[in-house]
């Protein structure tokens, strides 16, 4: 049987193909590197760009300001319809009715891999090849061989991305990792997952869509009936088992340097973010929300929460899980990328310590302090007891 890359790329295992992409993701914070080269291009079909304002939102200097107000107009001038302005992350706007079971979409982003929880093949590029398939529609691919993740016990996306992290490191590259869930993770656990495998260098990452999948599509009167079954395991050049034991935390400086929670209990920390690309969703918010209830953040602790999107923030409110987070003394940020690429709104000093739920730790990464990646409960527990901890006994 062929693989996944195979039947949506076309083409053998190593050989090299041009393939049609069926929707382009692009954003505010790397888009600038295309608006010279695109000047005086046309768009090979407007209608299937999306536009999305979210990393400088708002804008926190005037160079951003200015990379912001040249990308709308940019949008405007090439008749992109598709803009979605200050109302969420990118990857979690693509995956509220956009990205589509069996669909090719490129992206200005290494975490377009998220896609793949939806059943499409979401592939992250740089603005070289960008130009090209925004004037063409199309691009040239080294067919990816195959990584199986076999998802054999775990109910938490972070924990199990944390885990295949931990298993594979950084030894995907330029490989789609297919995942085999039987566990029945949620949605949103999905997305978590197929987004963290972008640190192992995977060039893409797939769930095969299934009731899960058609179920949360029915949320946005999307009907999908495609089906697009895994590949024989032989297919694959690796296979790694993910089993959950316990909860799981990432230490400096590496997203797959990965020890179970009970080696790190105990750790002091300053600040506290649920939020980023690869979190901020609603089960995110009602982990921390059942955590915090009739609590408060520890006094010397800054809990910062990012809901991943405008639709993720009404639920929320909706469902009293802000209200609640607030008066536990959570800061509830606007929908943006903000913290987690050291953008704005949580910054470190120099020494200070933060555990968060988003992908990434590298040095530098949220300003000075060291970052630990930890779920959503572990990291509202920490910000109620002022160290690293998942005991509720302990809060």
């Amino acid at each position: 049987m062929k693989t996944i890359s195979e039947r949506l790329l076309g083409g053998e295992e190593g050989e090299y193909v041009v393939s049609e992409v069926d929707r382009v993701m692009l954003h505010d914070g790397n888009a600038p590197l295309i608006f010279h080269e695109m000047d005086k291009e046309d768009i090979w079909d407007p209608s299937l760009v999306t536009g999305v304002v979210d990393h400088f939102c708002p804008p926190s200097t005037v160079e951003r300001a200015g990379f912001v107000k040249r990308f709308k107009e940019f949008v405007k001038e090439k008749k992109i319809t598709d803009l979605v302005d200050n109302k969420g992350i990118c990857h979690q706007i693509m995956c509220e009715g956009r990205a589509l079971p069996g669909e090719l979409i490129a992206g200005i982003d290494s975490h377009s891999t998220m896609y793949g929880a939806l059943g499409a093949l979401g592939i992250g590029f740089g603005a070289s090849d960008i130009i090209e398939i925004l004037k063409e529609g199309k691009t040239w691919f080294k067919v990816p061989k195959t990584i199986r993740v076999n998802v054999e016990k775990g109910e938490d996306g972070t924990d199990v991305a944390l885990s295949m992290l931990g298993q594979i490191g950084y030894d995907a590259n330029y490989r789609t990792i297919e995942f085999c869930d039987r566990t029945g993770l949620d949605m949103d656990s999905r997305m978590t997952v197929a987004n963290m495998a972008a640190e192992t260098g995977a060039k893409a990452a797939f769930f095969p869509p299934d009731e899960i999948t058609r179920s949360y599509l029915d949320e946005f009167n999307i009907s999908s009936s495609i089906s697009i079954p895994l590949s024989d395991e032989e297919r694959c050049v690796r296979t790694v088992n993910v089993e959950v034991e316990e909860p799981l935390v990432a230490l400096p400086h590496k997203p797959y340097n990965v020890d179970p929670l009970s080696k790190v209990s105990g750790k002091t920390v300053d600040q506290v973010f649920i939020g980023s690309c690869a979190s901020g969703r609603l089960s995110d918010l009602r982990e921390a929300a059942a955590v915090l209830k009739g609590k408060k953040v520890h006094p010397d602790v800054r809990l910062l929460i990012t809901p991943a999107s405008n639709r993720v923030l009404d639920q929320g409110l909706k469902e009293g899980l802000v209200e609640r987070l607030v008066k536990a003394g959570a800061v509830i940020l606007n929908p943006s990328c903000g913290p987690c690429p050291g953008i704005d709104k949580g910054l470190m000093a120099e020494e200070e310590v933060c555990i968060t739920t988003q992908n990434r730790n590298y040095p530098g990464r949220m300003g000075a302090g060291d970052i630990y990646i930890a779920n959503a409960r572990v990291c509202a527990l920490s910000a109620v007891t002022g160290v690293i901890t998942g005991c509720e006994d302990e809060v």
